[in-house]
């Protein structure tokens, strides 16, 4: 297994436990370093992202060591395709990963409560729930990886090429940090290095060794996506503080509103504001309302009223151009090319997050349930910010899932079409995205690909 992040330490971890040998490859050590880091430097092409040497964690535990905490499932119909958008759906099912919710959920330390409601016919308020503090993999670990008579730990080592027999990989070649060259044979390899890295190695490797790793390369790398993260409103609610649902509130439309409007699914986090800002809200609606301001003001006096602001992230379709692909004149210190990341918002991105957020506040309106004060580029339906960030850290897709070799890299199994031992696990197989954080989903398709690797080898 290489790469001991969400991915890699549960699929490693729950092989062992099943009784199977495992080495668990990693590139960084225990601990944080910038030489290390300087190895994940790449470019960014198209709109502003963060620093993809510093969006991503090369070392034990990977990027869960930086990881927020937020977990919530993706939904039903994020797995169907979209009759508005090309390139959507799974060949898998949400069922097919339900059976492992309750011990992704013990994994991440958090409850498996993830009650909708719904509130009018059009919106759904759902909840997400925190690890907190967040689970740094490599630390929860740390002992079963010493103690395990089953699981080897290889750390500061890069896999470098993998030796291809008969469409059945029969070792990984491993550069270890002082210079050391390792042949690792097994029965079966799983590459579980990050949304950016799984695409990086296997364009480098599948270049290296002229198109035989990859039966179709045409979408290793591409369908990249990232959710967009943005403050879209400011709301009051007349609920009071049970509204906040203890700050794990949040709304999204229902399947058949986000169908009819012809957007992409959308997340709508309240957070509660400070006293301050509620009064300032109030004040607003004075303005233009004046006898319902005064009413909130009545209201507010009895601690009957809150405000907050609204922020989003949302699913981004899954497009074709954006990918990673090799730099072909910087590389890093094995001579591997460096990744290069083009990466743009799509005006159906652009459309997703105005419309919803505008059908939000109609819904909340229409219903009594609060008033809510669009930001103005979203009420005034205008182009997105481009000069800030607006990602949150989630790289997904590149080896994307998919029923045939034309359409993707693995198959529904997460094994890479034409090649009987070889897997790739994270988000990187996403054929899309949701709304919802990746983690919790990662940590259920790990050990979904762990019981598959049990059938495949038993």
């Amino acid at each position: 297994v290489i790469g001991s992040g969400p991915a890699g330490m549960t699929t490693a971890v729950s092989l062992a436990e099943k009784g199977f040998d495992v080495m668990l490859v990693e590139a960084g050590g225990l601990h944080l370093t910038a030489e290390s880091q300087a190895q994940y430097a790449g470019e960014v092409v198209g709109d502003p992202y963060y620093d993809i040497s510093f969006a991503r964690l090369r070392m034990f535990g990977g990027t869960s060591n930086h990881w927020g905490g937020y977990c919530i499932p993706l939904d039903s119909h994020d797995f169907e395709p979209h009759p508005h958008f090309p390139d959507t759906g799974w060949p898998i099912s949400k069922s097919e990963l339900d059976p492992y919710l309750e011990a992704a959920c013990n994994i991440l330390e958090i409850p498996n409560d993830f009650e909708e409601k719904l509130v009018t016919p059009s919106l759904r308020k759902t909840r997400f729930q925190f690890s907190s503090p967040p689970v740094k993999f490599g630390y929860k670990y740390d002992e079963i990886c010493r103690s395990s008579v089953r699981l080897r730990i290889l750390l500061n080592s890069v896999l470098t090429d993998l030796s291809i027999e008969n469409r059945t990989i029969k070792g990984a070649s491993i550069k270890t940090a002082d210079g050391r060259e390792l042949s690792i044979r097994a029965r079966c390899f799983v590459l579980c290095m990050g949304g950016i890295e799984n695409s990086r190695l296997l364009l480098w490797i599948n270049e290296t060794h002229k198109g035989r790793l990859v039966q179709d390369s045409r979408t290793l790398g591409r369908y990249w996506m990232e959710h967009p993260h943005a403050v879209v409103a400011e709301i009051l609610v007349e609920s009071g503080p049970d509204f906040f649902d203890g700050g794990k509130a949040s709304f999204a439309l229902t399947k058949r509103r986000q169908f009819e409007l012809g957007v992409l699914n959308v997340d709508l986090l309240i957070e509660e504001q400070a006293y301050d800002t509620t009064k300032g809200l109030i004040a607003d609606v004075l303005c233009y309302a004046p006898a319902l301001g005064r009413r909130l003001m009545d209201l507010f006096g009895k601690n009957l009223v809150c405000g907050a602001r609204v922020r989003s992230h949302w699913e981004q379709e899954p497009l074709f151009e954006n990918h990673v692909s090799l730099d072909s004149a910087k590389f890093d210190d094995l001579g591997i090319p460096q990744a290069k990341l083009h990466w743009k918002k799509s005006e159906s991105d652009r459309k997703t997050i105005v419309k919803t957020v505008n059908e939000f506040a109609r819904q909340m309106a229409d219903s009594e349930l609060g008033r809510v004060r669009v930001v103005n580029w979203v009420a005034d339906d205008g182009p997105i910010a481009t000069q800030k960030i607006m990602a949150g850290w989630h790289h997904m897709g590149g080896t994307r899932m998919s029923e045939s070799p034309d359409q993707g890299i693995v198959d529904r199994e997460l094994r890479v079409h034409g090649i009987e031992n070889l897997y790739v696990g994270g988000s990187s197989v996403y054929p899309s995205g949701g709304y919802a954080n990746p983690t919790l989903t990662i940590v259920q398709l790990s050990l979904r690909l762990s019981d598959e690797i049990q059938r495949r080898l038993s």
